[in-house]
């Protein structure tokens, strides 16, 4: 496949880290077996990462340790070299749901990151929410109530109140699974190009193999349980991409070959 002129967006091989996970492990309590065990992993700067595995194989429970919702037993966890620890607006997080307060407009939601950072004018405020939702096509929607968008409207308004965390580093948790599959088509490529323009760095949880392939510089697949270490696969492909990319021969063996590696028994309880 011809690289297109937005290949530059893969790092090279002196890229720095922005996510630096080593030696982690955590166990739920009641659990004998621990989910995460002594895993390393690093993730750098400007990458955009898929991370793949079964339903509840622990791929949640990583970003939960990531973002601080969860305290592991034993490890660290670095971002943009620095120590999470008493660390706050180090990551911007997205879940599977959008979380859109009803009683707020769409423009309420999306200011809330800036508002609870504080330190910015009404003004400047209104200002950096105007852009978001322009960069996310929802010009001219600040001021509907959630109930009146679309599900794939919502996840974009979801990604713009993520991008006003003013973080580099963005965990996104299966954003597009509750989706219908030509919104989830569309919302990859919209995904891409927000990327491509917001040069962030971007760890993404799916299940869904297709959707690894087309959004990955590369794939980390979960291979075992607990979690020890994880398989990393380099996505050949440059960017730009559209839909068309992924028959593509090399993206297709790949895609094949990530199946072939998933197709074990999942763990019998959702982390």
């Amino acid at each position: 496949m011809t690289a297109g002129p937005a290949a530059s967006l893969r790092p090279g091989p002196d890229a720095e880290p922005m996510l630096e996970i080593r030696d982690l492990s955590f166990t739920y309590a009641g659990d004998i077996k621990p989910t995460v065990d002594h895993l390393s992993l690093t993730i750098h700067k400007g990458e955009f990462v898929c991370l793949i595995g079964p339903s509840g194989c622990g791929k949640s429970t990583i970003f939960r340790l990531v973002n601080k919702l969860l305290n592991p037993e034993s490890g660290s966890i670095k971002v943009d070299g620095r120590d999470i620890s008493g660390r706050k607006n180090y990551c911007g997080y997205m879940p599977q749901q959008d979380l859109l307060f009803p009683w707020r407009t769409v423009a309420e939601n999306v200011r809330l990151p800036i508002e609870i950072k504080g330190g910015m004018d009404q003004n400047d405020m209104d200002k950096a929410v105007s852009d978001a939702l322009n960069n996310v096509g929802l010009d001219g929607w600040g001021d509907k109530s959630p109930s009146e968008l679309s599900g794939g409207m919502r996840q974009r308004a979801a990604f713009a109140r993520t991008i006003l965390t003013g973080c580099d580093l963005l965990l996104l948790d299966e954003p597009f699974s509750a989706l219908d599959y030509l919104t989830r088509l569309s919302l990859r490529e919209w995904l891409l190009k927000q990327w491509e323009r917001e040069h962030k760095t971007i760890l993404f949880i799916t299940h869904d193999v297709e959707e690894a392939v087309f959004l990955s510089n590369r794939v980390l697949a979960v291979t075992g349980f607990p979690i020890s270490e994880l398989k990393s696969v380099e996505i050949p492909a440059g960017y730009p991409r559209n839909i068309s990319s992924l028959s593509e021969p090399g993206m297709a063996r790949i895609k094949e070959e990530l199946i072939d590696m998933l197709r074990r028994e999942a763990p019998a309880d959702e982390k």
